[in-house]
């Protein structure tokens, strides 16, 4: 008793899509033009591949070797455009006037109630930063009189209060600084969509 091979089933060729009766097992092309095609699109899509993991490795060995103080600065950044972006249709939370955020370099910051040079651990919590006219923040240092005033408006006499006693100690690691940096980078991005 002999075994007699089957003959190979027609395959359809993976560049130009004809029919065609395989050589060997693992053909995948019917000419040696279209092997040649084939093989610049499978290199080109490894090239690319490559390229996307390799600016990953290399976006990820910047953010390690960038320092706190860098990592700080950007996390600040994201967080202030967040709360412009959250604050864009609310008045100045001193004075009352209204945000014009179409004027060139924004006509409003992000001000903080308990300044960031006072108390560095209220940095990042979103109930102490509020889109505050440039005047007011700049030039009236912050103008805290009335800001405490317009926050017990938004927020309450109870939240303004856990505000001011807030002494909990905030160790940020490099870790949680790009996290904060891209949580709120996200945020503010869905924020800018929505309006």
């Amino acid at each position: 008793m002999t075994l007699q091979a089957k003959p190979p089933k027609p395959k359809t060729c993976a560049v130009c899509k004809t029919s065609f009766t395989p050589q060997r097992m693992a053909a995948k092309v019917c000419s040696p033009f279209c092997a040649m095609t084939f093989a610049r699109s499978v290199t080109g899509k490894a090239k690319k591949i490559a390229a996307v993991k390799d600016k990953r490795e290399t976006k990820a060995k910047l953010d390690d070797m960038r320092g706190k103080p860098v990592l700080v600065a950007l996390a600040q950044k994201s967080f202030n455009s967040f709360i412009r972006a959250r604050d864009a249709d609310k008045p100045c939370i001193s004075c009352g006037k209204p945000l014009q955020a179409a004027t060139v370099g924004g006509a409003f910051d992000c001000g903080h109630y308990r300044s960031v040079g006072s108390a560095v651990h209220m940095r990042f919590v979103e109930d102490n930063a509020h889109g505050q006219c440039k005047h007011c923040n700049r030039h009236l240092a912050g103008n805290h009189v009335l800001y405490r005033v317009g926050l017990i408006m938004r927020v309450g006499v109870r939240a303004v209060e856990l505000i001011e006693r807030d002494q909990t100690l905030r160790k940020y690691t490099h870790e949680g600084l790009i996290e904060i940096d891209r949580h709120y980078k996200a945020e503010a991005r869905k924020l800018k969509v929505t309006t």
